[in-house]
């Protein structure tokens, strides 16, 4: 029986996790970097219909002024001897640049005309904005006003609305996106009459702004290009290092433009869906280190600041060292794209000339969190309460956020001790 002596409730009102398989489309772009050619080569192998870029040639052809003959045309290839498909758009340009609110509004205007759903439409607009913000970024103008050159063509625009309109007709505008990290290339590639470091500056600003990760990839010259990098990272919902459980229904290959000599230049996309799993999985590194000639203080000053920069979990153990010398043992949990800013953190705050880093696997219980609301002193407080479950859904354990917690022992003076004592068998009611 629930003591109602003391002046707490609870009710749940949100659920937002679920652990039931899902349908999934995997970006694998670790080999050969992603390109718009790309995505709409590996779409048509999916089962995209050419009829279907036809028809948003035409529509970029009569919104993009200073256009005329936009075509589109895909056939068969090898690439490091594996069977893909190349797309390769043309058309006849009047204008050598264009700016950037012209090439938005003819997004916008070919997305209505192609009546994009709202999928469609969101994906192509954000896709555009990106690229534009980018270029600003790069070349410090205003992106409205900004003059693009190869970027202000008509394939950039086909390769946009071509992806929206191939994923709505084959049904992949409902699936969950995620990525590998992008391989960008080494060395330089030559555009606009000069010399750059790949990835090219556009598409390194792209990858930034959405902390997106990228590899070399194992050959020189531009493996993503700054249109591939936009549609990737408004695709890709998250970053994966390692494929999940998987079951693949369809694998569609596509070609880029270049046989690159040792690598098959492909974008492959996999299609399918996720497995019922008694436990989630995912990849992280250990950082570690031993420290010798610390104080307590600095310890736990370097800890407070390892979590602020983003680590998961950080735990100090004490240890005997060589000459039996006491010391501590530093262990960070941390995602592997923040392996590099942590180590420097944990040199920089403890002193230690190294850190080893190990990838690890993880099997984590599969979890939901709700959302309910507590009532102590007469005000209503929402906490967060993660609900563990096994692999039939059934409930094993709940916790109230200690954080949140934490918040309400701040305001109303009871200690967290005894706002979990008289929460938890609250939460443990049916319905909670």
């Amino acid at each position: 029986m629930i003591n109602t002596s003391f002046p707490f409730s609870v009710s749940a009102f949100a659920k937002m996790r679920s652990s039931r398989p899902e349908d999934l489309c995997i970006i694998d772009a670790r080999t050969a970097g992603v390109s718009g050619d790309k995505y709409l080569g590996a779409l048509v192998d999916l089962g995209g219909s050419m009829k279907t870029l036809e028809k948003v040639a035409k529509a970029v052809e009569t919104t993009l002024p200073g256009t005329r003959n936009v075509t589109v045309a895909a056939r068969r290839v090898e690439r490091g001897e594996i069977a893909a498909r190349l797309v390769t758009v043309d058309s006849e340009e009047e204008a050598k640049h264009r700016k950037g609110l012209v090439i938005l509004n003819a997004v916008k205007r070919g997305a209505e005309k192609l009546h994009l759903s709202k999928w469609g439409t969101a994906f192509a607009s954000t896709t555009i904005e990106t690229l534009l913000n980018a270029e600003s970024a790069v070349h410090n103008q205003p992106s409205s006003s900004l003059e693009l050159h190869e970027l202000g063509s008509a394939d950039t625009i086909v390769d946009i609305l071509g992806v929206a309109s191939l994923a709505e007709e084959i049904e992949l505008d409902e699936h969950r996106w995620v990525s590998t990290p992008v391989a960008v290339g080494g060395g330089t590639s030559h555009f606009s009459g000069r010399e750059y470091p790949n990835p090219p500056p556009a598409a390194t600003e792209i990858l930034r702004s959405r902390k997106f990760a990228f590899v070399r990839g194992a050959a020189d010259g531009e493996l993503t290009t700054p249109t591939g990098a936009a549609i990737t990272v408004n695709l890709a919902e998250e970053l994966v290092d390692s494929h999940q459980s998987f079951s693949p229904q369809k694998i569609g290959y596509g070609a880029g433009s270049k046989e690159i000599d040792g690598v098959a230049n492909i974008l492959r996309l996999m299609v399918g869906t996720t497995l019922g799993q008694p436990h989630a999985h995912d990849q992280v590194v250990v950082l570690e280190t031993n420290l010798d000639d610390v104080t307590g203080e600095i310890v736990g000053h370097a800890l407070a600041r390892i979590m602020e920069a983003g680590a998961r979990d950080v735990s100090v153990a004490p240890v005997f060292m060589k000459k039996n010398r006491p010391g501590y043992l530093m262990s960070v949990i941390a995602d592997a794209t923040m392996a590099e800013e942590l180590a420097n953190v944990i040199m920089a705050e403890t002193g230690t000339l190294g850190v080893r880093e190990i990838p690890v696997s993880r099997h984590i219980t599969l979890r939901e969190e709700r959302k309910v609301m507590m009532r102590v002193k007469g005000k209503d407080y929402h906490v967060t309460v993660k609900v563990a479950l096994d692999s039939k859904g059934r409930r094993l354990g709940e916790k109230a956020e200690y954080e949140d917690l934490s918040r309400i022992s701040r305001e109303t003076g009871i200690t967290v001790r005894r706002l979990q004592q008289f929460a938890k068998p609250l939460l443990r009611v049916e319905g909670s």
